[in-house]
């Protein structure tokens, strides 16, 4: 699966994960907080869609845009290769720099604690 690439591909796309049906790029437009063109939207729309990323569907003289995948499953998907990919890169470094990351937040902290009691 590719990975969305800049903040604004991800707010679309988690406009399209809020929806209850597929929407026409108008509807992305007025979903959005802030100002964003109507042909900026199409754009975006057409790339993610080029990526498989949205499933597309004509309506009348429009399209409707859907995900593909849950949010959940896009996620993990993108955080395994991305986990991966810093593993190889930077292997030991990496994982001390996680956990100097987590042992800042209790909640994180804990959060990692139980889950590796969970799964050794």
């Amino acid at each position: 699966m590719l990975k969305l690439t800049g903040n604004l591909e991800q707010e679309i796309m988690n406009i399209l994960w809020e929806a209850q049906t597929a929407l026409k790029p108008a509807e992305v437009q007025g979903n959005y907080n802030g100002e964003l063109a109507y042909t900026t939207v199409m754009t975006v729309l057409q790339r993610l869609h080029r990526k498989g990323i949205l499933n597309r569907e004509r309506d009348g003289n429009a399209y409707r845009y859907s995900p593909r995948v849950s949010k959940d499953a896009y996620a993990n998907n993108t955080l395994d290769q991305v986990y991966k990919g810093i593993l190889a890169a930077y292997g030991p470094l990496a994982i001390a720099h996680f956990i100097e990351s987590v042992k800042s937040d209790p909640q994180h902290r804990d959060l990692l604690q139980k889950y590796l009691r969970e799964n050794e």
